[in-house]
């Protein structure tokens, strides 16, 4: 079912789409550093003061499309089926993603590129990697039935799940490797390391009927 927004918020979301599509253009072509905001807006066919009314600074404006998956992961995540466990969503979410990044393979790589020489979006990308750390903490938490906070096998498993993610980008950004292949063989390396810490579902109780119900 087709999501319906109101025409204000509608336009708000499109001003903030051309921005940030105007911008990632730019910043790939340019260089961060080389690109002004207003470079952006004019791109975008904008005044700069809607492009402030929207992005505070450069950084926000860089990190926002990182931003926008985190916030999709974080809500499908939330609403997965309670018999998946943590380790097949994220194989499932990973695999879609991966698919959709190498739509452009060398946009992708530039992004990277981009991501990991500029000290500015370098910090953004690290905060975003935690949260998604913590998500997956979160959810293998509930899934090993383990405490979430603190120094905890949920939080060292996510930890690695993060770090091999991260390796294969990295791998990927200089060298002409497979992507999917050695981003779906971390998360089968991972689960096949810790799946028997994963506790099948409960299942909700019976229903008693009044009928069966004894006096």
């Amino acid at each position: 079912m087709t999501t319906k927004f109101p025409l204000r918020t509608k336009r708000k979301m499109e001003t903030r789409l051309k921005l940030v599509r105007s911008a990632r253009h730019l910043f790939l072509n340019k260089g961060y550093d080389n690109t002004t905001l207003e470079e952006v807006a004019e791109a975008a066919g904008l005044h700069v003061q809607t492009l402030y009314r929207h992005f505070g600074t450069k950084q926000d404006l860089a990190k926002a499309g990182d931003e926008y998956w985190l916030r999709l992961f974080e809500e499908a995540i939330s609403k997965r089926d309670a018999s998946q466990s943590t380790f097949a969503f994220w194989r499932n979410w990973m695999s879609e993603t991966v698919d959709t990044l190498l739509e452009d393979a060398e946009a992708f790589r530039s992004h990277l590129r981009m991501s990991y020489s500029t000290p500015t979006i370098m910090g953004a990308t690290l905060a975003i990697r935690g949260a998604y750390e913590d998500l997956l903490t979160k959810h293998l938490a509930k899934d090993f039935g383990m405490p979430f906070e603190g120094v905890t096998t949920p939080r060292l498993v996510a930890g690695m799940l993060m770090s091999g993610n991260h390796y294969v980008r990295m791998n990927f950004k200089d060298h002409d490797t497979d992507l999917k292949a050695e981003t779906l063989q971390v998360i089968d390396t991972v689960t096949e390391m810790f799946s028997d810490l994963v506790k099948a579902p409960a299942k909700a109780p019976k229903k008693v009927s009044a009928e069966s119900t004894p006096a």
